[in-house]
């Protein structure tokens, strides 16, 4: 065996308590596995890698076969979603005759940025107790591969039973996972241990590829969704289209699943079922240029703009079609883009994507897994954060799409407050706007916040780069990467000009910290300091926010070199200096000294700043 050591994954913020018993009647109840017999003894199972897996399952989207090797009770097996199905697979060189072998089905759909797996200890007949197994696996959008994560709290050992991939380790190459420790998996059989008991196969297997299409240039047809048989053209009316029976400017061949009717060459028409009606989904007028096998590549980031991306769904109303046009904005961490998609209101969005990269020669061990696990955890928390937001001064949120990391937002036409020369100087880095522009900013944005610490939200990352402005639209809050329950464990992400006082003594971020960060926000916009992260500030002070409580983490090459905590300290008596000179007779002025107050239990809260701004009423926006 090969053991692994490195850094341990971060904790996840989810949910980690145990499943309740009346959950997990619900969901065996769903799924019916109280009605699957116990799988018989492992020297009678014919191996996962030599089950046939159909172009149907793919076509479904399967990504994960399951099967566990010790008699267990099926109430045992915690999935951790109601994605999976029990599936009947013979083998590939078996005979009609010959019986079917049921296994774990588990399939990925835009919802699923991960599986888990969680089985209590237990003590057999007789036997020595089997161990507690705890273990989750993130998909990569990059390429086939999972990530295996080890929750539980012994070692656990993954031995490769078979290799389906070129790329795989040789079969039988074991590897042994420590706790909280990840590992990246290719496709393949692999075969779980833990203290040396056998508790679980399962098999890993390919994504389907993607189709690119190229749009013909003389042609400007939307993408769209139309249901001629029916009398619902009042449903999704602004982004349906009337169908075109034009078929001279198609000229492309695709697979066609199960219960769907080619109508003609430029749509492809879905039966709903139980239904009279259909639904047509129009392709665009364009050519196929490439297939993107999900080897490694990632069709959201490859593709080049006004090529046509394809999305398969689960089920086929689920599909849709990406379009990148005008790019925004790219980091390590992101690339942010103007797109099209086939059923967005207008079909304009601003799409999101997390990236998640390779380890580079020289790195320590586990990069890319830690990386891609964190990256996944943003798109959740940021997903489910503004799914069920709706205020105006907040970015619409459309959905997202978790094979690829993706979020699908409404596109404000209106560049951050960092943008240059628009509300930039490119000259000395400071705000270009007027007093006008400073008290709508400080509104819109008070009761963005002050909306969300209703909810027990905490954004954890308010500054300028993500604040949209435009006198016509108004300020607009984005970016919902780092945001936090109120109850939960205080991020170290961010920009560290923008972490209030109290972190450097408990690492307390809560609404005060987002009500601190958009006061120093609120002195650029006022012209009392240049934006505070420009190369100007970042050559003389800049720390690592997570390095303020870790003293062995590397700094030398950051600001001046000094500390973390140091460097923080000089930036605070800088601020301070600054609140110090703010006119108390200037309500505006008065409100923001009152933002950036030292200690969060005398700082106003963003009700008192919208209430104060509205002259005494409090705000009703929504």
């Amino acid at each position: 065996m090969v053991e692994y050591r490195a850094e341990p994954v971060e904790a996840s913020e989810e949910r980690t308590e145990p499943i309740s018993q009346s959950e997990m009647d619900i969901f065996i109840r769903s799924m019916g596995m109280e009605e699957q017999p116990d799988p018989p003894p492992s020297d009678y199972q014919v191996p996962l890698h030599l089950l046939k897996v159909e172009d149907r399952h793919r076509e479904e989207g399967i990504r994960l076969i399951f099967r566990p090797l010790t008699k267990i009770s099926p109430r045992a097996v915690s999935p951790g979603g109601s994605n999976c199905q029990w599936l009947a697979l013979r083998a590939e060189v078996a005979s009609t005759e010959q019986p079917e072998h049921k296994v774990l089905a588990v399939t990925q759909t835009s919802k699923d940025i991960k599986f888990g797996v969680r089985i209590p200890r237990e003590t057999n007949d007789g036997g020595a107790p089997r161990p507690t197994l705890w273990c989750e696996l993130y998909y990569d959008p990059a390429s086939d591969s999972v990530v295996f994560l080890n929750k539980s709290e012994d070692p656990i050992q993954l031995v490769l039973v078979s290799q389906t991939y070129l790329a795989s380790p040789p079969a039988n190459e074991g590897h042994t996972v420590n706790p909280g420790f990840p590992y990246e998996l290719r496709p393949g059989t692999w075969r779980i241990k833990v203290r040396h008991v056998a508790v679980l196969d399962f098999r890993v297997l390919e994504k389907r590829p993607v189709t690119v299409y190229e749009r013909q240039p003389s042609d400007s047809r939307e993408l769209v969704l139309s249901s001629p048989s029916s009398s619902s053209d009042q449903i999704n009316a602004n982004i349906k289209r009337p169908r075109t029976p034009d078929r001279d400017n198609m000229r492309i061949k695709r697979r066609i699943s199960d219960g769907v009717n080619k109508t003609d060459d430029s749509a492809i028409e879905f039966m709903r079922p139980g239904a009279a009606d259909s639904l047509v989904f129009s392709l665009p007028n364009t050519r196929q240029t490439k297939v993107l096998t999900s080897n490694a590549s990632h069709p959201l980031l490859d593709a080049e703009n006004g090529e046509t991306i394809a999305v398969s769904g689960v089920c086929e109303l689920d599909e849709y079609h990406i379009t990148p046009q005008d790019p925004i904005a790219s980091t390590a961490q992101s690339k942010v883009y103007r797109g099209r998609h086939s059923q967005v209101p207008d079909n304009i969005v601003t799409v999101k994507v997390l990236k998640t990269r390779m380890a580079k020669p020289g790195e320590k061990a586990f990069v890319n897994e830690r990386n891609l696990i964190r990256q996944a955890q943003m798109w959740e928390r940021e997903s489910q954060t503004q799914e069920g937001l709706n205020h105006g001064s907040i970015v619409k949120y459309y959905g997202g799409d978790a094979r690829f990391l993706s979020l699908y937002m409404e596109h404000v036409d209106a560049q951050d407050l960092t943008a240059g020369p628009r509300w930039r100087s490119v000259s000395n880095d400071e705000f270009q706007g007027n007093r006008e522009d400073a008290k709508r900013i400080l509104l819109n944005i008070g009761e963005a916040l002050s909306y969300l610490h209703a909810r027990h939200v905490v954004h954890n990352d308010i500054k300028p780069a993500n604040i949209l402005y435009s006198p016509e639209r108004g300020a607009v809050l984005c970016d919902f990467g780092l945001s936090t329950g109120t109850a939960k464990e205080p991020s170290t992400g961010g920009t560290p000009y923008y972490v209030p006082p109290e972190f450097i003594v408990n690492k307390s971020r809560g609404p005060p910290a987002d009500v601190w960060a958009l006061g120093v926000t609120m002195l650029y916009v006022l012209r009392k300091i240049p934006l505070p992260d420009s190369r100007r500030h970042v050559k003389v002070l800049y720390w690592q926010i997570a390095g303020i409580h870790n003293p062995n983490m590397p700094f030398r090459k950051y600001g001046n070199g000094q500390g973390a905590a140091s460097q923080m300290k000089e930036w605070l008596r800088r601020v301070h200096e600054t609140r110090e000179k703010l006119s108390p007779q200037d309500r505006l002025e008065r409100i923001v000294s009152e933002m950036l107050a030292p200690q969060p239990s005398q700082r106003i809260t963003m009700a008192k700043i919208v209430q104060s701004l509205n002259g005494g009423q409090a705000s009703l926006a929504a």
